[in-house]
């Protein structure tokens, strides 16, 4: 007896729970209140605004979706993104925007998701502020990690496009952006020249005139060149001779293949001055390197300080 009373209540309780089950999951109209977030492309303007009313609807969905609406302490933001086209300007508020109902229909109800259906929207004018804000033009900081397969390195910087971007954000905000970074891109084993498109970081409270920019990394094959170079004087007075020792440095470094024939000794140019020189207290200086090729790298002078003697002339 007991037994069957106990399979009676499970029946019972499972009748009940697939009931439920179906009465949710069938679709019904109801009257629903979001906050809205409106995004837009407003010039010299913020571009989020909070609406000062609440979006009032009336939508079909199903019955799982009006339980956790209703279960919920705070309703989430519906956020849409409105083409500037579609704002309307109050004639003697600066700063206050209006959008109608009937232009934002569709972009609720797609906001919204597959699983909501909006009739009708009941909130007829959506109040909005766009503030304005200042602008200017900032660098671009590429942010990489990049490796190259042996004899393969890059002789120039990445390359932008475009090198700067246009910010747009109130004071203070605005002084604080001093440049722009790029998600950071990985690049591995490279022997060629690269292009690609980096995402950019948007700073806080800040929007930018793009969201990405395109790169180049410049890759070319390398050869090591080592080449005797002569170290020459300058600002050495009339009556004062300056001999160095030694007189000749060895330069080693990289330089794409292709420009290695015609690389020489003669493109480089090794000075002293006589004034910094004589300003040293130990009596020894590094030559400056005052003329190079453009396309060279991990120079190093062998050795890399040279000694002088200070002679008079008669």
């Amino acid at each position: 007896m007991k037994r069957s009373r106990w399979v009676l209540i499970l029946c019972i309780a499972a009748a009940f729970f697939l009931w439920v089950v179906y009465t949710l999951s069938n679709e019904y109209t109801a009257y629903f209140r979001f906050p809205l977030e409106v995004e837009t492309n407003l010039d010299g303007r913020a571009n989020i605004s909070q609406a000062d009313n609440t979006l009032f609807l009336r939508g079909k969905t199903r019955g799982f979706y009006i339980i956790r609406y209703s279960w919920r302490k705070r309703i989430p933001s519906v956020r849409i993104f409105a083409e500037q086209t579609l704002m309307g300007r109050y004639p003697e508020k600066s700063d206050k925007f209006y959008l109608l109902a009937n232009d934002i229909h569709n972009l609720v109800n797609d906001a919204l998701g597959a699983d909501f259906q909006v009739e009708t929207i009941l909130s007829d004018t959506i109040r909005l502020e766009y503030r304005q804000v200042h602008s200017r033009y900032v660098p671009v900081q590429f942010v990489s990690d990049i490796s190259y397969m042996p004899q393969y390195m890059s002789f120039v910087p990445v390359r932008t496009y475009p090198d700067s971007i246009l910010v747009y954000a109130e004071e203070p905000y605005l002084d604080l952006i001093r440049g722009i970074r790029t998600r950071k891109v990985m690049l591995s084993n490279l022997d060629q020249t690269v292009e690609g498109i980096a995402r950019l970081e948007i700073p806080a409270n800040a929007r930018l005139s793009r969201s990405e920019i395109n790169y180049e990394v410049m890759v070319s094959r390398f050869v090591e060149m080592t080449l005797e170079v002569p170290v020459t004087t300058r600002n050495v007075p009339s009556r004062r001779e300056l001999i160095i020792l030694p007189d000749k440095v060895t330069l080693q470094f990289r330089c794409p293949f292709e420009e290695a024939a015609s690389i020489s000794a003669g493109d480089f140019s090794l000075v002293v001055d006589y004034n910094e020189f004589t300003g040293k207290a130990g009596g020894k200086i590094t030559p400056a390197l005052e003329g190079a090729p453009l396309m060279i790298s991990h120079l190093q002078l062998t050795p890399q300080f040279v000694d002088g003697i200070i002679q008079n002339r008669y």
